[in-house]
């Protein structure tokens, strides 16, 4: 597992590098509209991501779960040919809506309607391979081969945001950048399906297995309704947005946005490692060692949220300024960004729970909270951005992580890990949170009178260790044996 995390690392390291140095580069080249565009582009893939069915979810617990290859590869035959159904319907879907989004949704002056549903239409077809692609990559990761489901993913990622750059500074559109997503996925989706299947291949002739879609059904069927409504909820902000102000508005909102996912970017490696082990103690009923890798693996998660939410908080402005060289909109969005970094940070106090439920088959608790989430959370946006612009959109999905932090916690511990809430709530979430408000009260007095620029990037570093530090510390002193269980995973897996 220790090494499937330090690749998980690389890959999100990649992730994190890789939009805050093109971003800028993309805003100089195409100007703010045309990076609203591009960031609407990450919207439609995040919510057609429902699409999937849960099947993605499904194909990583089953290679979780089983050994045998010729299983795996019946699995894996009849996931494909469900999944390339879902694929055509996906193009056909966006390409159909097309022309709606783009004369009566987007709200753009320097950008023609036609041109925008060309775009559009060239999203579709990027999003249906970027699934795909998410499926064969979630086969890997179930099988544990997350080095070379990163190593993948990072070269994908590289020539989609960075090798882009070369056509796009000889031929600087937007038909230019979309036409290069379609081709890097397509070229990509087929680079990672031989892959997974190069470790499943056996001289069995598959076949498609309809008792094995009835018996995952139910499973697969919760993460469809499960991923709908939380994609929807996730970016349900965007959306009001981009139908409510301007693409100006919108770009500079998604840039705050993009800053505030750093501190989920930075534990998602974590816990996407740790799901093939609790379904594994989940499966074998081993509630001692699923409790204290849950705990062990919840606190240190936290506490590298709440250490980067914390630097990013104090120097908001500044982080901003440096990455985006432009005065003007470090400005606009300073406020904006705090607010949706602090939620963030409690949106990442959520994932071991969820991955909880993912290992235990379990998706109805989770539904029921996306659910309510949504039906009070369209008007209440609708009504906050109108009145209050975009701060007003960010306190709404503040108070939206908050509370789902509380319920997903108190109702899945109880039900998985019985007595085991409030040693969740106080110990693995609260206390680094505490940790982190008081290293940052200290630290914004010492460093308050101190030259800014890029020495903020030092004082982050430094202030970012010592809360990361005392929150290890205290980690120590709660659950003692947890370095020796990293330490023996370590040795496991060099040992292989």
């Amino acid at each position: 597992m220790f090494k499937n995390i330090i690749a998980n690392y690389i890959g999100k390291i990649w992730g994190i590098f890789s939009v805050f140095i093109f971003v800028p580069f993309y805003i100089k080249i195409l100007g703010i509209e045309a990076y609203a565009i591009i960031n609407f582009y990450g919207i439609i893939l995040t919510i057609m991501y429902f699409a999937d069915g849960g099947l993605s979810a499904t194909l990583n617990r089953e290679f979780a779960r089983n050994t045998d290859k010729a299983i795996m590869g019946n699995i894996l035959f009849t996931i494909e040919r469900v999944y390339i159904c879902i694929c055509i319907f996906i193009a056909l879907f966006i390409a159909s809506f097309s022309s709606i989004i783009a004369n009566n949704w987007l709200n753009t002056q320097s950008i023609s309607p036609h041109s925008l549903q060309t775009f559009i239409i060239l999203m579709g077809l990027s999003v249906a391979f970027q699934l795909f692609s998410t499926l064969e990559n979630s086969g890997l990761l179930g099988l544990e081969k997350q080095v070379l489901a990163n190593g993948i993913q990072v070269l994908s990622s590289f020539f989609r945001s960075a090798v882009v750059l070369i056509p796009l500074y000889f031929y600087p559109s937007l038909l230019t950048f979309f036409v290069w997503q379609v081709v890097v996925n397509v070229l990509f989706f087929f680079i990672t399906r031989y892959n997974l299947w190069k470790y499943i291949k056996t001289d069995t002739k598959h076949s498609f297995d309809k008792e094995f879609l009835k018996t995952v059904g139910k499973f697969a069927g919760g993460m469809m309704l499960m991923a709908i409504i939380s994609s929807l909820n996730t970016q349900i902000d965007k959306l009001v947005i981009s139908k409510t102000l301007s693409l100006k508005e919108f770009g500079y909102y998604s840039l705050a946005g993009v800053l505030s996912q750093s501190p989920i970017l930075l534990v998602s490696p974590i816990a996407v490692a740790i799901l093939p082990r609790l379904v594994k103690y989940s499966e074998n009923i081993n509630k001692t060692r699923l409790k204290r890798i849950f705990h062990i693996n919840s606190s240190i998660l936290s506490a590298l949220a709440t250490s980067a939410g914390l630097v990013l908080f104090l120097f908001t402005y500044d982080f901003i300024l440096i990455w985006t060289h432009n005065k003007e909109i470090a400005t606009t969005i300073d406020n904006v960004a705090k607010v949706l970094i602090l939620g963030s940070v409690f949106l990442s106090f959520q994932f071991m729970p969820y991955h909880l439920a993912i290992a235990n088959g379990h998706t109805k608790t989770n539904i029921k909270l996306s659910v309510v989430s949504l039906i009070l959370i369209i008007p209440t946006l609708y009504y906050s951005v109108n009145r209050y612009g975009l701060i007003g959109a960010t306190f709404t999905w503040l108070a939206l992580n908050v509370i789902a932090y509380l319920y997903l916690g108190y109702f899945l511990l109880g039900k998985f890990l019985k007595n085991e809430f409030k040693n969740w709530l106080f110990f693995d979430t609260i206390l680094p949170l505490i940790i982190a408000c008081i290293v940052g009260c200290v630290s914004y007095f010492l460093v308050y009178n101190l030259p800014k620029g890029l020495y903020v990037l030092l004082y982050s570093v430094v202030i970012g260790i010592i809360c990361l530090g005392i929150n290890l510390f205290a980690l120590g002193k709660i659950y003692p044996n947890y370095k020796y269980l990293y330490i023996n995973i370590f040795k496991k897996n060099i040992t292989k």
